[in-house]
């Protein structure tokens, strides 16, 4: 899927290419057909396209070809994954690759633009994660932050915190203090880093997120930096963070159930709300009009 689209990603010894999968000739998909010497074939009346370029080079009932070209996308391939989009110069985010890391992936029964700011904020930690990542009994802390926009998104900086849920309460005390980062690439790719003390990033955490009409699926890696620890502590880590995103999973969908019942009411938001504000400027195409750094405070 891109955007909500069916593709089909077609991958030979020399060449990637994406098309929509979509036969122009009465609408079959593309994906159901086969590859066969650089040629893509639909099952249905065996029309042929140039797997390289999308140009018709065969139509079998007049026994040549015909004047027509499959939608095609831009391709690239970085840190494993294929990358599709409607621009030749499109930004990547700066994802890892100099680790290995735990990958998860699944669907969610919620709109994307709730996904991404549930991933992104930290308020509901509190509540929804209550004794893994954050306490809702445990008094909180000021905590400064500052969201900057980016060329292709916007980061939020928030200052240093007390450990207070089990994930990080189990490790040394220089993993005691940690300050998190969290960053909007568009569309739909999100990331949330912890630093400790000494400013050495010890986790990392990627989603990329697919639009699939009310429902997002998503892929998530999670990279681990703790030394010599990494190795001991992972099998326990793989197991917190199922149980997070289930938890995630659960509450989105049980909002999203709520939601279809109040299609006329909108959200009220705060000042410290300003994550779901800037997504939502993202996502209608009105980053434009958004300020470039913002100042503000949040309690964890």
């Amino acid at each position: 899927m891109y955007n909500g689209h069916p593709v089909v990603i077609i991958k030979t010894e020399t060449h990637t290419a994406a098309f929509e999968d979509y036969c122009p000739h009465r609408g079959l998909a593309l994906s159901e057909g086969l590859v066969h010497q650089g040629v893509l074939q639909c099952k249905y009346h065996g029309w042929t396209f140039d797997c390289q370029n999308g140009q018709n080079t065969f139509v079998p009932v007049k026994n040549e070809k015909t004047q027509c070209n499959l939608r095609s996308f831009f391709v690239n391939q970085a840190y494993g994954i294929i990358w599709l989009s409607h621009l030749e110069k499109c930004l990547l985010p700066t994802l890892k690759d100099d680790m290995h890391p735990m990958t998860l992936h699944g669907e969610i029964n919620a709109k994307i633009s709730n996904t991404l700011e549930n991933f992104l904020e930290g308020s509901h930690t509190h509540f929804v994660h209550d004794g893994l990542i954050r306490s809702k009994t445990k008094t909180r802390n000021e905590i400064n932050a500052k969201i900057v926009s980016l060329e292709n998104g916007f980061q939020v900086n928030y200052e240093s915190e007390p450990a207070k849920g089990l994930v990080t309460k189990l490790l040394p005390k220089r993993f005691s203090t940690l300050r998190a980062v969290s960053t909007y690439f568009h569309p739909n790719i999100v990331v949330l880093e912890y630093f400790n003390g000494e400013n050495q990033m010890i986790s990392r955490f990627e989603a990329i997120l697919i639009e699939d009409g009310n429902q997002t699926r998503y892929i998530a890696r999670i990279f681990l930096n703790l030394g010599f620890l990494t190795p001991l502590i992972k099998p326990f880590a793989k197991m917190a963070f199922d149980k997070i995103i289930k938890q995630d999973k659960e509450i989105l969908e049980s909002q999203e159930r709520n939601l279809t019942g109040f299609q006329n009411n909108k959200f009220i938001s705060d000042e410290t709300d300003i994550v779901g504000k800037y997504i939502h400027a993202w996502s209608n195409k009105m980053e434009g009009n958004l300020e470039k750094e913002i100042h503000f405070k949040v309690y964890w």
